[in-house]
């Protein structure tokens, strides 16, 4: 058969069972869930009326809705712990519910002045919504409070710097340096200060010194690169830039902002509890589940080809293609979004560029299992 011929005789309803089939082949790439538990409704307000919620908790992934209620309980039994309100606030920053995270500091700030963590986490919070000004004022409270975290004064000169206040980040980072010779940061930063004041020479001098402390740190490597490019040394840029490939983004030694990361849950785990619901029937808890995904990592090609399946089994056709098609953006080497998209395509009317999805699944995996099946439906053979 030809693909002209295939075009022909494709009809969009030989494809249901496919879509049905796709359920299988997600499970398979991606494993399955254990159902769990029914999520409950949202619980009663808390005791404290200023302690931020999330709406429609029953409606998120169900460990994250055990791990807030939970958070919540321990708020209720004493709402004067400013402990247990920046706890609950740590919760709300893992998972991006930035409001929800700076109201809790702001009221655990009130309940425990003495700490040094609530006023960080606001100046974190501040510096990423560009309130650079506020972001230096809450980190110098930090400091206040607790001298010896140079992580505070790391940010605080690259809060100072991106405000505008060179003197001011000169001055952070030649402590940081002080505090910490064996790391990159206060030579960093004293290179970013040196380039925004206009002095190269000076810059090239300390990125020379922080790139040697650490050779595979890449912001280092990148701003020497263009530095030296500046001051009239290209060979010496086209070097550097070609390291690139193999530099890193070194994090910064920071547990108070590790102990907000150690909170974040596995989304592959969030995906496979989606799988469960989709296999079950639930088709809007599963969309919740794999959209809260994609809030949590917009990138992830799971939840993008989940999304794919869930809107063919819908007659979505169009949402599907998309969804596919970002798929494919995010890991073009794999076959699954390959062959599902060709279903998309062939129900909304793209024939033949379904048959050249497929084509792309079959060169990629000659043995693909949904693509096969695919390639009988068209053929007869």
């Amino acid at each position: 058969m030809t693909r002209s011929d295939a075009t022909a005789a494709v009809g969009a309803p030989a494809f249901r069972p496919v879509w049905g089939a796709a359920i299988v082949v997600t499970g398979f790439v991606l494993g399955c869930g254990d159902p769990g538990v029914d999520v409950p409704n949202e619980p009663a307000p808390t005791a404290a009326a200023e302690i931020p919620g999330i709406p429609n908790l029953y409606e998120l992934d169900p460990g994250f809705a055990t791990a807030v209620r939970d958070a919540l309980a321990v708020v209720d039994q004493d709402p004067s712990s400013g402990a247990a309100v920046g706890a609950l606030g740590r919760l709300y920053q893992a998972h991006r519910y930035v409001d929800q995270a700076r109201r809790c500091y702001e009221r655990a700030e009130e309940l425990d002045p003495s700490s040094p963590d609530w006023p960080y986490y606001l100046g974190f919070l501040a510096a990423g919504r560009g309130a650079h000004d506020e972001a230096a004022r809450l980190f110098e409270r930090t400091l206040e409070l607790r001298p010896s975290y140079w992580a505070a004064r790391v940010r605080l000169g690259n809060a100072l710097l991106a405000a505008g206040d060179s003197d001011g980040a000169e001055e952070a980072f030649r402590a940081v340096r002080a505090a910490s010779p064996g790391t990159p940061w206060g030579e960093l930063g004293l290179g970013k200060t040196a380039r925004r004041q206009g002095r190269p020479e000076t810059a090239v001098q300390h990125l020379r010194t922080a790139l040697a402390l650490d050779p595979a740190h890449r912001e280092t490597r990148y701003l020497l690169a263009m530095t030296e490019r500046q001051l009239g040394n290209p060979e010496r840029a086209e070097d550097l830039l070609a390291g690139l490939v193999d530099a890193e983004v070194s994090s910064l030694d920071d547990p108070m902002l590790e102990a907000v990361f150690e909170l974040v849950r596995d989304t592959q785990t969030m995906i496979r509890t989606a799988n469960q619901r989709l296999a079950e029937g639930d088709h809007v808890a599963a969309e919740r589940l794999y959209r809260e995904v994609l809030r949590l990592d917009p990138d992830s090609y799971d939840a993008h080809l989940s999304l794919g399946v869930l809107y063919g089994l819908a007659d979505r056709n169009q949402e599907a293609a998309a969804a596919l098609e970002r798929a494919i953006e995010i890991d073009p080497e794999r076959a699954d979004a390959y062959a599902l998209l060709t279903i998309a395509y062939i129900k909304t009317g793209r024939a033949e560029a379904g048959l050249r999805q497929l084509e792309r699944a079959l060169a990629i995996d000659p043995n693909h299992p949904r693509a096969r099946e695919i390639l009988q439906n068209l053929s007869g053979n």
